[in-house]
Order: C-alpha cells, then sequence, then structure tokens
C-alpha cells in the first residue's frame, strides 16, 4: 500500500501534468511543437505590491527536456517563494498520485473500491486478475 505526503518526482508525462494543472484551477498554455507548458500561478491584481505591472502575469514554464520537463520561471514569479513553494507542492503531490493511478489502468489493474478514512484521506483498491495456466 502507498501512501503520499511528499512526493519527489520527475514530470514525464505531458497528458498527466496537462490533466494535473488544470484539475488544481491553474490557466495554462500549451505549445504543442515542443510540448512545453506555460502556467499563469500569479495574478498582478492579486498582488500588494505596485512594483509590478499590471498587465503582467507571473508565470512557471515546464520545458520538455526529452525524458522529462524543466522548470523555468521569470524573476518576478520567483520572488513569491511562498505562491510557487505552495503550487509546486500540490503539484508533486497531484502528479504523483495521478501518475501511478494512470500506470496501474495501464498495467490492468482495477479501481475497485475507494474508502474515504476520518481524516477525510482517501484509498483506493486495485485489483488485477490474472489467469495462470498450467
Amino acid at each position: 500500500m502507498s501512501h503520499y505526503t511528499s512526493i519527489k518526482t520527475k514530470y514525464t508525462n505531458f497528458n498527466v501534468l496537462k490533466k494535473v494543472i488544470n484539475k488544481l484551477g491553474y490557466p495554462y498554455a500549451e505549445y504543442k511543437s515542443n510540448e512545453n507548458i506555460e502556467v499563469t500561478i500569479i495574478y498582478p491584481k492579486n498582488l500588494k505590491s505596485s512594483i509590478y505591472d499590471s498587465s503582467y502575469q507571473n508565470y512557471l514554464a515546464f520545458k520538455s527536456n526529452k525524458l522529462s520537463y524543466d522548470i523555468i520561471t521569470d524573476s518576478q514569479s520567483w520572488t513569491q517563494k511562498e505562491i510557487t513553494n505552495t503550487f509546486l507542492r500540490k503539484l508533486e503531490l497531484n502528479y504523483g498520485y495521478s501518475e501511478t493511478i494512470h500506470q496501474a489502468l495501464d498495467l490492468g489493474f482495477i479501481r475497485s473500491k475507494v474508502i474515504t478514512t476520518n481524516n477525510k484521506n482517501n484509498r483506493f483498491i486495485f485489483q488485477r486478475c490474472v489467469e495462470i495456466k498450467r
């Protein structure tokens, strides 16, 4: 049984990455030519400092590195470390969870049961029937 509280992961699946960013409610731009994604994480109207141009949106970009993605950001987003770190923590946890589910389904497992515990965690039980011929 797996339990995720913190995950260190590489982002390798373009479709799962897009799905998770969308699930988290962040707008993003997709560049299909090289499978890059740019995510707007901070809107200027939410910032309390007047040094930011009101037309500028702060972003993180996921740049394809053939086998995984590099994370790139503009200098103004990087100064908002708490917002950036919160986004990255949510992304890591949800990406790891989604990729695990995706891989299990690809391997022929079926999600047979969802159990919600008292502390609002969900447990997913997967099963896979294997026929053994003798």
